[in-house]
């Protein structure tokens, strides 16, 4: 399973729509309340033997977006723990007056031998 699999099936059971890299919404639609987007920032080999990577460590960022302020959004945190991702750091973004939206950002590792 991808990084970008992975990401998807834990995030895709919050009901709210669900980006990779960048949320685009159809021609002609509104911008929903609140989305998620999601993009892999960093991987990096951790783990070699006999010339060979063994383990990778990967970052991604989960990133969400909703117009009313940050309370009551999706449980991102929650989906992303149970699915055995690691929280590294968060951190709040500037209102878009773009579309309306206030966001949060959280930055997850996934570890795995190769």
């Amino acid at each position: 399973m991808t990084i970008w699999e992975r990401v998807y099936a834990a995030l895709s059971g919050l009901g709210v729509p669900l980006a990779e890299s960048v949320y685009v919404p159809a021609s002609g639609e509104d911008w929903p309340d609140e989305y998620i987007v999601f993009l892999l920032v960093v991987g990096t080999p951790v783990q070699h033997g006999d010339d060979q990577e063994q383990g990778r460590e990967q970052r991604v960022q989960v990133t969400t977006w909703k117009r009313n302020g940050l309370l009551g959004m999706a449980n991102t945190h929650a989906a992303m723990l149970a699915a055995g991702f690691t929280l590294v750091e968060e951190r709040e973004l500037p209102y878009s007056r773009d579309t309306g939206h206030y966001g949060l950002s959280r930055d997850y590792n996934w570890y795995e031998d190769i």
